[in-house]
Formats: structure tokens, C-alpha cells, sequence
């Protein structure tokens, strides 16, 4: 064949080059992932704004970004003399653990299925070793849905093994065997509306169809030492046919509005939890159920209109991980925001963490434009943070981390975005300082001086935190069993106390011991009884002649924060 010659056009009417590469070893494939995710990372604003199976919520192209580029940051620190096998397996698992969204997590099983299909000893892929991966990868995805739907990526990946196949029966290189999965991926996209209704709708192609042919395009450019395809533009959902269902999505939404994922270990020396059992009890808490198993873990993903109760029972099983809640009518509302005139963006943007629905709700009613979940035991990445200050479409934005174990992340978010977003870290490690930060908060200030107000504000604000010891420990000279109530005081461990109520009063005699204090505000956990609540607030306000505000939290694992003001 001339060297010049090349392949038939892929469906977006490019001819591929001619595809030489005749298996992939250890280094094609470290291209080949980077490769996939700088592809997915161009295009996932457009994969966003036609995202709209199984719900229209604006988040496929998110999800499969971050998702990736966990992937590939861990591709990147495999170890050099890494085998394929190696490599594959390490995206595998940083997959299965930043998997984010239906998307996400379907991606992951792919990924996982082409661990099966690849011989732990081989120096490179062939050709049929490659369709054996794809194919082996698809199957797995399959399996880890519950109600399979076609039309979507599944297809797109059964479709893609498919043309992989063929191409290696004929004799095709690994190259060239790629190659003809990402056309048969494209195809498939492109066909995905014969399938699925709500796409013939709606004008557009599935999102998950589509990011799989262009992750795939992505690892063929990577295998090529070429540039990643450019931002694609898809188009956008029909804007009479949001109007039509915003009304009939806002009512679903409110029914299982939030996309709930966690990652669920085992107690220690523990057996990891069967993923039939996982899938039966959480299967009552809403729909989009996915349970997939790692290595000693299960990640789940479920909608449900009970976040928190979703995590509760989740600790039943074990430790729980990655906790994230995202509210679907939110991003519904955004995306439908999107087909209509654009607003003005924010000067200043702002990003909360916080973990609890109560929480999430007065940040928002103090002015957040987005709120991470996350907080102790569950802090989010870095790509989550700087995922949500892009949402915000502010030039600059500020973070509050409210959590000193989330700082750092927060700070790696703003280098992340150096040079398309100027994010500014308020260092609040608290609940109760992230909310005095926003109380400063003055729309008509400029950013950097709300930034500096912001920040100054974190220092009126002491804190406390009661939770149970989670082993046996020493504190203040005290041997103190494991399950005690025990008070972390401006994060110190100072108290430990027989019963929840008297930690609370503990610490807030602690915090009062500064003359200055006029007011405490309780925010009550997912723990946390009404009537307990209540009792505690009328002691504080006897006891310590202070005025006592109390607050629906939400939040699990602390049963009360304590924050304490002049």
C-alpha cells in the first residue's frame, strides 16, 4: 500500500491516516489514555449541553472529564518498566474511584472489563488481544447495569467491540483495530436516536455514546504522537421541547433529585459487601442504580431524594468514601438556563464544601453559586472544586474549603485553573467560618476586596466540633473508650463527655471562656434529635447568658458544629 494512502472516512467525514502501529505496549498506551482524556477535556462543555438521558442534568461531559483525568494522572505514575497489563489495571482502578455519574461509572467497568481481556504477561497488545479487551470490556459494562438501555454508551461500546473484531479478523494492526472501533463508536452515536425516543425529541445524540467515540478518537491520537481532536460542538437540546418538559422534569427531580455516589470498604479484616446485597438495599432509595466492585470496595451510584439517608445506611455496610450528592434540578436548571440569552456571570463567583442538606441550602441562601459535597472523611478533589468554579462562569472566584483537610485540594484547584479562572482559597476549615466569610459577603464590592473581607472575617469565629471516638483513645488524662462522645475545640481534642449533650455544653463552655462571645449557633447533624437540640440550646442560653441560634445542618458523622461569635 502507498504510504500516503488512508482509511475510509470516519463518520465525521475525515479520512484517518494510514495505521501502522502493529501492537501497543506499556508507552502507546500511557499516550493513548493522556491522549483520552485531553480529547474528553476539549469537548465536555459540548457533551454537557446534550446530556439529557436518562435526565437532561448537564453533567456527561463533566463526569467523564474528571473521570479521566484521574486515569490519566495515574497512567502517568505507573512505574516505567509497567506492563500493558499494569497500565490498564491502574486505570482501571483510579476509574473505579473517580468515577463520577452514570458516565463515569460505566466508564470505569469498561475499563475494568479490558483488565480481563489483556494476558497479565504480554509486552504489547496485538490486534486481537485489543478487540478481546474491547469486548471483554463492553460485556462488564453491561452487566453493571441494571435496567440496560440501548442507544446509549452501552451501545456504543458493544458496537465498538464490534468493529474491533472485524478489523483483527482481517488481518488490521492494533492501530488500525482502534480505529475502526472509534468509527463504529461515531456510528453508533449517530444512530443512538433510532433507539432512544427522548433523543429523536429532543434533536440531539446520546452524551455517553458520543464522549465514547471521542475518548476513543482521543487514545488514537495519543497512539499517534497527534494533537487531540479539537472541541466539537454537537448542538444543543431543543429549547421548545425543555420548555415543554420543565415542568414534568421539575416534578421527577424533586422525586429523586440528587445523584448520590459513594465508595463503600469493608470493616477492617472484612469480606468485602456482596454486590447483590448492596444492590437490594439501596435499590429502595431511588433509581439509576449502579453497584460495581473493586478490589475490597463496591462504588455506588444511585438518584434518590434522600442523600443523607442514602450515606447512613451506606455506613451500615462499612467505611464510606468519595461521598457526593449532586442536585439534578440545579443542573437542569442550568442547562436550560443555556438555551436561553445569557446572563450576566458574576464578578466574583463562589464555591462552598459542605456535606448535609441543611447546609447546602444556607450557603446557597448566602449567596453560593455552587456547593461541593464533601467535608471530614469525604473531601473532594481538586477537579471537583475546579469543576464547580468553571460552572460558576465567573472571570474569579473564591472557595471556601471549610474543612482543613480540603485546603490543600482547594489550592491545587487554583493552579489547575491558572490562566482561565483566578481562584482565591479563603482558608475557612470550618463550617462556621465559611458561613461567617459569606455573611461578609457584599455583591457590590470588588472581588478582591470581598476576598480580603471574606478572609478577615474567618478570625471572629471560634469552633467546635462532637462526634464519637472512633477508637479508644487519651484525652486530657482520660482513657476514653471507643463510640464516646467526645468535642475537638478550635481543633484541639479536648472533651470527652458520657452523653452527646454534654460534649455539646462542654465545648461551648470552652469557646464562651473568651468574654467576647455574645452568640452560638448549633448546627444539628443528621444524628441529632429535635428535642435534644432544644434542651442543649436552653442550657447554653441559662448557663452562659449568650444568645443561641440553631441551625437544620444535616450533616453526618458530627452530630452538633458549634461556632462561637462576638
Amino acid at each position: 500500500m502507498p504510504a500516503d494512502s488512508t482509511e475510509p472516512p470516519a463518520p465525521g467525514g475525515q479520512a484517518r491516516p494510514l495505521t501502522a502501529v502493529a501492537a501497543l505496549d506499556a508507552a502507546a498506551l500511557r499516550r493513548a489514555f493522556a491522549g483520552a482524556a485531553a480529547s474528553i477535556a476539549a469537548s465536555a462543555d459540548a457533551l454537557n449541553a446534550i446530556n439529557v438521558f436518562p435526565v437532561p442534568d448537564g453533567d456527561t461531559g463533566t463526569n467523564m472529564r474528571l473521570t479521566l483525568e484521574a486515569v490519566a494522572g495515574a497512567v502517568h505514575a505507573a512505574a516505567p518498566d509497567a506492563t500493558p497489563a499494569t497500565i490498564v489495571r491502574a486505570a482501571a482502578d483510579a476509574a473505579l474511584i473517580a468515577a463520577r455519574g452514570n458516565s463515569g461509572v460505566i466508564l470505569s467497568q469498561l475499563l475494568a472489563g479490558l483488565v480481563h481481556g489483556i494476558d497479565a504477561n504480554a509486552a504489547a497488545l496485538d490486534a486481537a488481544a485489543l478487540a478481546r479487551a474491547l469486548a471483554a470490556g463492553a460485556d462488564t459494562a453491561y452487566r453493571a447495569v441494571l435496567k440496560p438501555r440501548e442507544g446509549t454508551i452501552l451501545t456504543a461500546a458493544r458496537e465498538a467491540a464490534r468493529g474491533a473484531e472485524v478489523a483483527a479478523a482481517a488481518g488490521a494492526t492494533a492501530e488500525a483495530t482502534l480505529a475502526a472501533a472509534a468509527d463504529s463508536a461515531h456510528e453508533a452515536a449517530r444512530r443512538s436516536p433510532e433507539l432512544l425516543p427522548v433523543l429523536r425529541e429532543t434533536g440531539v445524540v446520546d452524551a455517553g455514546a458520543q464522549g465514547l467515540a471521542l475518548l476513543l478518537d482521543g487514545m488514537l491520537a495519543g497512539i499517534r504522537h497527534e494533537t487531540p481532536p479539537p472541541a466539537h460542538d454537537f448542538g444543543h437540546i431543543d429549547a421548545a421541547w425543555l420548555a415543554a418538559r420543565d415542568a414534568a422534569h421539575a416534578a421527577a427531580a424533586g422525586e429523586y433529585r440528587f445523584c448520590t455516589e459513594f465508595v463503600l470498604a469493608p470493616p477492617g479484616g472484612a469480606t468485602a459487601p456482596d454486590a447483590a446485597a448492596l444492590r437490594e438495599r439501596f435499590a429502595a432509595f431511588g433509581d439509576s442504580l449502579l453497584v460495581v466492585e473493586g478490589d475490597g470496595f463496591a462504588r455506588v451510584h444511585v438518584h434518590t431524594a434522600e442523600p443523607d439517608a442514602v450515606f447512613a445506611a451506606a455506613r451500615s455496610f462499612g467505611r464510606v468514601s468519595h461521598e457526593k450528592a449532586d442536585d439534578m434540578a440545579a443542573q437542569f436548571a442550568r442547562l436550560r438556563a443555556a438555551s436561553s440569552p445569557p446572563a450576566s456571570p458574576p464578578t466574583l463567583g463562589i464555591v462552598a464544601v459542605a456535606a448535609g442538606a441543611g447546609l447546602e441550602r444556607l450557603f446557597r441562601s448566602l449567596g453560593a453559586h455552587e456547593v461541593v459535597h464533601g467535608g471530614q472523611t469525604m473531601n473532594p478533589s481538586a477537579g471537583e472544586m475546579a469543576a464547580a468554579a468553571e460552572r460558576t462562569g465567573a472571570p474569579e472566584v473564591a472557595v471556601l474549603p471549610d474543612n482543613k483537610n480540603v485546603v490543600l485540594a482547594a489550592e491545587q484547584a487554583a493552579r489547575m485553573l491558572a490562566g482561565r479562572v483566578r481562584l482565591h482559597v479563603v482558608p475557612a476549615t470550618s463550617v462556621p467560618q465559611g458561613i461567617a466569610a459569606l455573611v461578609a459577603l457584599n455583591p457590590e464590592a470588588a472581588p478582591a476586596n470581598n476576598v480580603a473581607a471574606m478572609t478577615q472575617a474567618l478570625a471572629g469565629v471560634r469552633t467546635a466540633e462532637v462526634t464519637h471516638a472512633a477508637r479508644a483513645a487519651r484525652i486530657a488524662g482520660r482513657d476514653v473508650p471507643a463510640r464516646t462522645p467526645i468535642g475537638i475545640v478550635e481543633g484541639e481534642l479536648r472533651v470527652a463527655e458520657a452523653t452527646v449533650a454534654d460534649a455539646v455544653l462542654a465545648c461551648a463552655r470552652e469557646l464562651a471562656r473568651d468574654a467576647s462571645v455574645s452568640l452560638i449557633t448549633l448546627y444539628a447533624g443528621e444524628d441529632a434529635d429535635a428535642a435534644t437540640t432544644d434542651a442543649i440550646a436552653a442550657r447554653l442560653r441559662d448557663e452562659l447568658a449568650v444568645e443561641v441560634e440553631v441551625v437544620d445542618g444535616g450533616q453526618p458523622h458530627y452530630p452538633y458544629l458549634i461556632g462561637a461569635e462576638a
